[in-house]
């Protein structure tokens, strides 16, 4: 293969790399273990070190989350000599600096040392940026790209909502940065007259599949469901609700319910708030503020929604603006 080749390399099939990959014209190369987690990382490892030595791109292109692969390839570009950019976004766990368990030192080592390394670190937001370059490393800012969520012609769903019901998308992961309980307790507050919607595998958060409380008869926990029946999903509902306790981060399901102008509940976060502007109602992670924060965005659906779609075409402008200067950037290394 010719050397002027570019790749990206991912352990986590996610939107924003898909995205990424289109826009940088990379052959995209996404590696997914599904297996035992004690073989997980020397699988994941070794196939990297294969398939990266066999294309021998001349970039790399990678995202972190995992730390893992981003100091896999780190550690190969030294041997390969390609360019390495790192899509970091915003997995640096400042919440356990300070630990003194082994594991989260070594997580801050090797975040470090990737960051230092890498010709380019991608993040979310100035201040992940300023971090970026103490340390030592070079790093620019780009959002996720505001995505394409149509739906795709003759869709018939899996996910049939009640058409008497305010029907409420909870975009989850059941990560530990999401109030999950405060979203069910929300549910029982706006009473049976809405139906929320969980998405994402709640066996992670729930023991062994069994439920550790009481889930209200007006909440629906979906499990992981496909691309196609996910977008047939965020165009039908009345509202999205995306939820995080940690400051610096921008969630996902932000920009795609801004992609489909639907009106849109965020965490009362300085970041959300600089970024999505006043378009979103913006709450506390409590029951109280979330269940009012549902109510008002449907009150005030037609409002927001004229609120997003500005929104929508100032965030696409903004974005291909910082994309054209990385690339730029990008080409010349």
């Amino acid at each position: 293969m010719m050397r002027n080749m570019k790749v990206w390399v991912t352990w986590e099939d996610h939107r924003r790399s898909r995205e990424l990959s289109k826009e940088f014209g990379t052959e995209y190369m996404s590696i997914i273990y599904s297996g035992n987690k004690i073989f997980r990382y020397p699988t994941l490892i070794v196939k990297t070190i294969l398939k990266v030595s066999v294309a021998r791109p001349r970039i790399v292109f990678c995202q972190n989350p995992s730390i893992v692969l981003a100091m896999t390839l780190t550690l190969m570009k030294f041997i390969f000599g390609f360019k390495l950019i790192v899509d970091r976004h915003s997995n640096f766990k400042f919440e356990y600096e300070r630990s003194k368990k082994l594991k989260w030192r070594l997580f801050q080592f090797l975040s470090r040392f990737t960051v230092r390394w890498a010709e380019l670190t991608i993040v979310t937001n100035d201040h992940l940026m300023n971090v970026c370059e103490k340390w030592g490393g070079r790093a620019k800012v780009l959002p996720d790209k505001i995505p394409d969520m149509s739906l795709i012609d003759n869709y018939k769903g899996n996910i049939i909502l009640d058409s008497n019901k305010i029907n409420v998308m909870a975009v989850t992961t059941f990560d530990s940065d999401e109030p999950i309980d405060e979203i069910l307790g929300a549910a029982e507050i706006v009473g049976n007259n809405y139906v929320i919607y969980m998405t994402g595998n709640s066996d992670k958060y729930f023991c062994n599949g069994f439920l550790d409380s009481d889930v209200p008869d007006n909440v629906v926990l979906t499990g992981f469901i496909s691309e196609i029946d996910y977008r047939g999903l965020i165009n039908s509902v009345d509202v999205v609700v995306v939820l995080t306790k940690k400051d610096l981060i921008l969630n996902c399901g932000g920009y795609e319910a801004v992609s489909v102008n639907v009106p849109l509940v965020l965490s009362n976060t300085r970041t959300l708030r600089e970024y999505f502007r006043d378009a979103p109602v913006f709450v506390n992670v409590d029951r109280v503020s979330i269940a009012a924060g549902i109510v008002e965005a449907y009150n005030r659906r037609e409002s927001i929604r004229k609120e997003m779609f500005v929104l929508k075409g100032d965030l696409s402008y903004a974005w291909r603006e910082k994309f054209n200067d990385i690339k730029k950037m990008v080409m010349s290394f």
